[in-house]
Protein backbone atom coordinates (compact mmCIF):
# COMPACT_ATOMS: atom_id res chain seq x y z
CA UNK A 1 0.00 0.00 0.00
CA UNK A 2 1.31 3.48 -1.08
CA UNK A 3 -0.52 6.71 0.21
CA UNK A 4 -0.50 9.37 2.88
CA UNK A 5 -2.32 10.25 5.34
CA UNK A 6 -3.84 13.94 6.09
CA UNK A 7 -5.44 15.07 8.93
CA UNK A 8 -6.39 18.99 9.56
CA UNK A 9 -7.05 20.95 12.76
CA UNK A 10 -9.03 24.49 12.47
CA UNK A 11 -9.60 27.14 14.84
CA UNK A 12 -13.00 27.83 14.40
CA UNK A 13 -15.71 26.17 12.40
CA UNK A 14 -14.46 27.63 8.99
CA UNK A 15 -12.75 25.58 6.27
CA UNK A 16 -10.00 28.12 6.15
CA UNK A 17 -9.20 28.15 9.44
CA UNK A 18 -5.87 25.61 9.29
CA UNK A 19 -4.08 25.64 12.41
CA UNK A 20 -2.10 22.18 12.55
CA UNK A 21 -1.36 19.81 9.64
CA UNK A 22 0.11 16.64 9.85
CA UNK A 23 1.22 14.09 6.95
CA UNK A 24 2.14 10.50 7.06
CA UNK A 25 3.76 8.99 4.05
CA UNK A 26 3.46 4.78 3.77
CA UNK A 27 4.67 3.43 1.12
CA UNK A 28 4.84 -0.18 0.29
CA UNK A 29 3.04 -0.88 3.79
CA UNK A 30 5.28 0.79 5.90
CA UNK A 31 5.13 4.74 7.26
CA UNK A 32 8.47 6.16 6.17
CA UNK A 33 8.18 9.61 6.84
CA UNK A 34 5.97 11.97 8.87
CA UNK A 35 5.74 15.69 8.14
CA UNK A 36 3.70 18.13 11.14
CA UNK A 37 3.22 21.59 11.84
CA UNK A 38 1.66 24.58 13.58
CA UNK A 39 -0.22 26.73 10.91
CA UNK A 40 -1.08 30.44 12.15
CA UNK A 41 -4.88 30.65 10.63
CA UNK A 42 -4.73 34.59 10.87
CA UNK A 43 -8.18 34.03 12.39
CA UNK A 44 -10.23 34.17 15.96
CA UNK A 45 -10.52 30.69 17.70
CA UNK A 46 -13.50 29.46 18.83
CA UNK A 47 -13.26 27.92 22.81
CA UNK A 48 -14.95 24.80 21.62
CA UNK A 49 -12.00 24.19 19.03
CA UNK A 50 -9.59 24.92 21.65
CA UNK A 51 -10.84 22.57 24.39
CA UNK A 52 -10.93 19.69 21.14
CA UNK A 53 -7.58 20.21 20.27
CA UNK A 54 -5.88 22.12 22.74
CA UNK A 55 -4.20 25.09 20.69
CA UNK A 56 -4.49 28.37 21.43
CA UNK A 57 -3.64 31.63 19.42
CA UNK A 58 -0.42 32.42 21.32
CA UNK A 59 1.07 29.21 20.19
CA UNK A 60 0.24 29.66 16.29
CA UNK A 61 1.40 33.12 16.85
CA UNK A 62 4.38 32.84 15.09
CA UNK A 63 3.80 29.53 12.69
CA UNK A 64 3.55 30.08 9.21
CA UNK A 65 0.72 30.32 7.19
CA UNK A 66 -1.25 27.97 5.22
CA UNK A 67 0.57 30.12 2.10
CA UNK A 68 3.76 29.33 3.51
CA UNK A 69 3.59 25.31 4.25
CA UNK A 70 2.23 25.08 0.71
CA UNK A 71 4.75 24.23 -1.52
CA UNK A 72 6.03 21.30 1.50
CA UNK A 73 2.71 19.98 1.31
CA UNK A 74 2.34 19.92 -2.66
CA UNK A 75 5.28 18.26 -2.66
CA UNK A 76 4.75 15.59 -0.28
CA UNK A 77 0.90 15.05 -1.83
CA UNK A 78 0.80 15.52 -5.38
CA UNK A 79 1.03 12.19 -7.49
CA UNK A 80 -0.24 10.22 -3.83
CA UNK A 81 -3.49 8.86 -2.52
CA UNK A 82 -4.62 10.77 0.40
CA UNK A 83 -6.60 9.06 2.85
CA UNK A 84 -8.32 10.45 5.98
CA UNK A 85 -10.56 9.53 8.86
CA UNK A 86 -13.95 11.15 7.76
CA UNK A 87 -12.29 12.37 4.54
CA UNK A 88 -14.76 14.99 3.59
CA UNK A 89 -14.06 17.29 6.43
CA UNK A 90 -9.87 17.05 5.48
CA UNK A 91 -10.70 17.27 1.63
CA UNK A 92 -12.85 20.04 1.94
CA UNK A 93 -10.63 22.15 4.47
CA UNK A 94 -7.47 21.45 1.87
CA UNK A 95 -10.09 22.81 -1.24
CA UNK A 96 -11.05 25.47 0.70
CA UNK A 97 -7.75 26.86 1.93
CA UNK A 98 -6.33 26.55 -1.33
CA UNK A 99 -9.00 28.60 -2.68
CA UNK A 100 -8.66 31.28 0.17
CA UNK A 101 -4.89 31.90 -0.32
CA UNK A 102 -4.98 31.28 -4.62
CA UNK A 103 -2.77 28.37 -4.57
CA UNK A 104 -3.55 25.99 -7.46
CA UNK A 105 -4.32 21.95 -6.32
CA UNK A 106 -2.62 19.52 -8.03
CA UNK A 107 -5.11 16.59 -9.73
CA UNK A 108 -5.87 14.56 -5.95
CA UNK A 109 -7.15 10.93 -5.56
CA UNK A 110 -8.42 10.18 -1.77
CA UNK A 111 -9.55 7.41 0.54
CA UNK A 112 -11.38 7.76 3.96
CA UNK A 113 -10.71 5.29 6.29
CA UNK A 114 -14.05 6.02 8.27
CA UNK A 115 -16.42 4.74 5.57
CA UNK A 116 -14.10 1.64 4.74
CA UNK A 117 -13.87 0.64 8.52
CA UNK A 118 -18.00 0.75 8.54
CA UNK A 119 -18.13 -1.41 5.81
CA UNK A 120 -15.70 -3.91 6.86
CA UNK A 121 -16.16 -4.26 10.61
CA UNK A 122 -20.44 -2.89 10.80
CA UNK A 123 -20.24 -4.43 14.56
CA UNK A 124 -18.47 -1.85 16.20
CA UNK A 125 -19.92 0.66 18.69
CA UNK A 126 -19.20 3.33 16.42
CA UNK A 127 -16.52 4.20 13.42
CA UNK A 128 -14.28 6.96 15.40
CA UNK A 129 -11.25 7.33 15.03
CA UNK A 130 -10.34 6.45 18.43
CA UNK A 131 -13.16 4.00 19.09
CA UNK A 132 -12.15 1.89 15.63
CA UNK A 133 -8.25 2.52 17.17
CA UNK A 134 -9.34 0.67 20.32
CA UNK A 135 -11.36 -1.84 18.66
CA UNK A 136 -8.39 -2.82 16.43
CA UNK A 137 -5.73 -2.98 19.30
CA UNK A 138 -3.74 -0.48 17.63
CA UNK A 139 -1.34 1.57 20.45
CA UNK A 140 -3.06 4.78 22.30
CA UNK A 141 -3.07 7.81 20.87
CA UNK A 142 -3.65 11.16 21.44
CA UNK A 143 -6.82 11.97 19.78
CA UNK A 144 -7.21 15.68 17.95
CA UNK A 145 -3.28 15.81 17.49
CA UNK A 146 -3.19 15.94 13.37
CA UNK A 147 -0.16 13.67 13.27
CA UNK A 148 -0.95 11.38 15.39
CA UNK A 149 -4.65 11.28 13.68
CA UNK A 150 -2.88 11.07 10.67
CA UNK A 151 -0.70 8.41 11.99
CA UNK A 152 -3.54 6.13 13.45
CA UNK A 153 -5.74 7.24 10.27
CA UNK A 154 -2.70 5.25 8.66
CA UNK A 155 -2.97 2.46 10.35
CA UNK A 156 -6.58 1.53 9.96
CA UNK A 157 -5.81 1.90 6.64
CA UNK A 158 -3.58 -0.71 6.42
CA UNK A 159 -5.85 -3.13 8.35
CA UNK A 160 -8.40 -2.79 5.48
CA UNK A 161 -5.78 -4.08 3.21
CA UNK A 162 -4.82 -6.47 5.80
CA UNK A 163 -8.62 -7.61 6.18
CA UNK A 164 -9.13 -7.81 2.42
CA UNK A 165 -5.75 -9.69 2.30
CA UNK A 166 -5.37 -6.72 -1.05
CA UNK A 167 -2.47 -4.59 -1.65
CA UNK A 168 -3.29 -1.42 -3.47
CA UNK A 169 -5.58 1.66 -3.14
CA UNK A 170 -7.53 1.29 -6.56
CA UNK A 171 -8.27 -2.72 -5.54
CA UNK A 172 -8.92 -2.11 -2.53
CA UNK A 173 -11.72 0.52 -3.08
CA UNK A 174 -13.07 -1.81 -5.69
CA UNK A 175 -13.26 -4.74 -3.38
CA UNK A 176 -15.34 -2.83 -0.99
CA UNK A 177 -17.57 -1.28 -3.90
CA UNK A 178 -16.29 2.43 -3.53
CA UNK A 179 -15.06 4.09 -5.96
CA UNK A 180 -11.82 7.26 -5.39
CA UNK A 181 -12.47 10.32 -4.46
CA UNK A 182 -11.06 13.15 -6.49
CA UNK A 183 -10.66 16.74 -6.97
CA UNK A 184 -9.52 18.02 -10.06
CA UNK A 185 -7.93 21.09 -11.06
CA UNK A 186 -11.03 22.86 -12.78
CA UNK A 187 -12.58 22.72 -9.27
CA UNK A 188 -14.80 20.46 -9.94
CA UNK A 189 -14.71 17.17 -7.73
CA UNK A 190 -15.98 13.26 -6.93
CA UNK A 191 -16.56 11.99 -3.71
CA UNK A 192 -15.31 9.02 -2.04
CA UNK A 193 -18.51 7.09 -2.01
CA UNK A 194 -20.34 3.58 -3.15
CA UNK A 195 -19.72 2.69 -6.71
CA UNK A 196 -23.42 2.16 -8.54
CA UNK A 197 -21.10 1.39 -11.31
CA UNK A 198 -17.40 0.09 -11.62
CA UNK A 199 -15.17 2.63 -10.30
CA UNK A 200 -13.02 2.86 -13.68
CA UNK A 201 -16.30 4.12 -15.95
CA UNK A 202 -17.13 6.70 -13.41
CA UNK A 203 -13.54 8.32 -13.34
CA UNK A 204 -13.87 8.42 -16.81
CA UNK A 205 -17.09 10.27 -17.10
CA UNK A 206 -15.98 12.56 -14.82
CA UNK A 207 -12.46 13.74 -16.43
CA UNK A 208 -13.20 16.61 -19.16
CA UNK A 209 -12.31 15.15 -22.94
CA UNK A 210 -9.30 17.00 -24.54
CA UNK A 211 -10.10 19.74 -26.47
CA UNK A 212 -8.60 20.61 -29.77
CA UNK A 213 -8.21 24.20 -31.08
CA UNK A 214 -11.32 25.19 -33.82
CA UNK A 215 -9.11 25.85 -37.15
CA UNK A 216 -12.31 27.20 -39.04
CA UNK A 217 -12.16 30.35 -36.34
CA UNK A 218 -11.49 33.80 -37.39
CA UNK A 219 -8.12 33.70 -37.62
CA UNK A 220 -8.43 37.73 -37.09
CA UNK A 221 -9.72 36.79 -33.80
CA UNK A 222 -7.07 37.52 -30.46
CA UNK A 223 -7.00 33.96 -29.35
CA UNK A 224 -7.04 32.25 -32.70
CA UNK A 225 -3.75 30.35 -32.77
CA UNK A 226 -2.85 31.42 -28.84
CA UNK A 227 -1.67 29.02 -26.29
CA UNK A 228 -3.67 30.27 -22.69
CA UNK A 229 -3.23 28.61 -19.22
CA UNK A 230 -5.77 29.81 -16.61
CA UNK A 231 -4.72 30.60 -12.86
CA UNK A 232 -7.30 30.54 -10.23
CA UNK A 233 -11.11 30.00 -9.84
CA UNK A 234 -13.14 31.91 -12.35
CA UNK A 235 -15.91 34.11 -11.10
CA UNK A 236 -17.84 35.21 -14.44
CA UNK A 237 -17.96 31.41 -15.94
CA UNK A 238 -16.52 27.70 -14.76
CA UNK A 239 -13.46 26.79 -16.17
CA UNK A 240 -14.82 23.94 -18.72
CA UNK A 241 -16.72 26.28 -20.22
CA UNK A 242 -14.29 29.00 -20.94
CA UNK A 243 -12.16 26.45 -22.39
CA UNK A 244 -14.56 24.87 -24.44
CA UNK A 245 -15.30 29.20 -25.59
CA UNK A 246 -11.67 29.29 -26.12
CA UNK A 247 -10.95 26.89 -28.03
CA UNK A 248 -14.00 27.21 -30.59
CA UNK A 249 -12.34 30.73 -31.04
CA UNK A 250 -9.01 28.84 -32.01
CA UNK A 251 -7.12 28.75 -28.94
CA UNK A 252 -5.26 26.21 -27.14
CA UNK A 253 -5.56 25.68 -23.48
CA UNK A 254 -2.93 23.97 -21.49
CA UNK A 255 -2.52 23.49 -17.93
CA UNK A 256 1.10 24.70 -17.14
CA UNK A 257 2.71 27.81 -18.03
CA UNK A 258 5.79 27.17 -20.58
CA UNK A 259 8.12 29.06 -22.96
CA UNK A 260 4.90 29.05 -25.78
CA UNK A 261 2.38 30.45 -23.59
CA UNK A 262 0.26 33.67 -24.64
CA UNK A 263 -1.79 34.24 -22.23
CA UNK A 264 -2.37 33.70 -18.52
CA UNK A 265 -5.73 34.61 -17.63
CA UNK A 266 -6.20 35.15 -13.83
CA UNK A 267 -9.17 35.03 -11.92
CA UNK A 268 -10.82 38.33 -10.89
CA UNK A 269 -10.26 38.54 -7.21
CA UNK A 270 -6.56 37.17 -7.43
CA UNK A 271 -5.99 39.43 -10.35
CA UNK A 272 -7.14 42.37 -8.27
CA UNK A 273 -4.26 41.28 -5.59
CA UNK A 274 -1.85 40.51 -7.87
CA UNK A 275 -2.27 44.35 -9.03
CA UNK A 276 -1.94 45.59 -5.88
CA UNK A 277 1.04 43.38 -5.52
CA UNK A 278 -0.43 41.39 -2.62
CA UNK A 279 -0.74 38.04 -4.69
CA UNK A 280 1.46 35.91 -7.38
CA UNK A 281 0.97 32.22 -7.23
CA UNK A 282 3.51 29.78 -9.29
CA UNK A 283 1.92 29.88 -12.64
CA UNK A 284 2.11 34.48 -12.26
CA UNK A 285 5.80 33.86 -11.06
CA UNK A 286 6.71 31.97 -13.78
CA UNK A 287 4.84 33.67 -16.01
CA UNK A 288 6.92 37.00 -15.04
CA UNK A 289 10.00 35.19 -15.42
CA UNK A 290 9.36 34.00 -18.46
CA UNK A 291 8.55 37.11 -19.97
CA UNK A 292 11.71 38.91 -18.30
CA UNK A 293 13.81 36.36 -20.13
CA UNK A 294 12.00 37.70 -23.53
CA UNK A 295 8.71 35.32 -24.19
CA UNK A 296 5.76 36.77 -25.63
CA UNK A 297 3.66 35.34 -22.42
CA UNK A 298 1.01 38.44 -21.07
CA UNK A 299 -0.24 38.14 -18.10
CA UNK A 300 -4.18 39.16 -18.10
CA UNK A 301 -6.96 39.51 -15.96
CA UNK A 302 -10.97 37.31 -16.05
CA UNK A 303 -12.22 40.69 -17.06
CA UNK A 304 -10.10 40.68 -20.49
CA UNK A 305 -10.65 37.22 -20.86
CA UNK A 306 -14.54 37.59 -20.79
CA UNK A 307 -14.19 40.37 -23.33
CA UNK A 308 -12.55 37.66 -26.03
CA UNK A 309 -15.02 35.58 -25.58
CA UNK A 310 -17.82 37.97 -25.76
CA UNK A 311 -17.00 38.07 -29.72
CA UNK A 312 -17.43 34.37 -30.20
CA UNK A 313 -21.04 34.72 -31.36
CA UNK A 314 -19.69 37.37 -33.92
CA UNK A 315 -17.22 35.32 -34.35
CA UNK A 316 -19.14 31.95 -35.13
CA UNK A 317 -21.36 34.26 -37.74
CA UNK A 318 -18.85 35.65 -39.61
CA UNK A 319 -17.24 32.02 -40.25
CA UNK A 320 -20.53 30.75 -41.04
CA UNK A 321 -20.99 33.70 -43.63
CA UNK A 322 -17.63 33.24 -44.92
CA UNK A 323 -18.69 29.60 -45.56
CA UNK A 324 -21.89 30.51 -47.49
CA UNK A 325 -20.50 32.77 -49.63
CA UNK A 326 -17.41 30.68 -50.43
CA UNK A 327 -20.22 27.51 -51.64
CA UNK A 328 -22.49 30.26 -53.56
Amino acid sequence: MDFVAIDFETANSKRTSVCAVGLVDVRGGKIVDEYYTLVNPYDDFDYFCIAVHGITPDQVENAPSFADIWSEMQRRIEGRVLVAHNASFDMSVLRSSAEQHGLELPHIQYMCSFLLSRKIWPTMPNHKLNTVAKQLGLSDFKHHDAIEDARTSAKIMLRCSQEADIQGCDSLSDHYGYRIGQIFQSGDHVTFASAATKKKKTIRSQQPAVLLPNRDADPNHPLYGKKIVFSGRLSSIKRTEAERQATDLGALCGNAVDWKTDYLFVGRSDYAKYQSGSFSSSKITLAEKLAAGGSRIQILGEDQLMSYLEKIESAVKQTSKERRDGSS
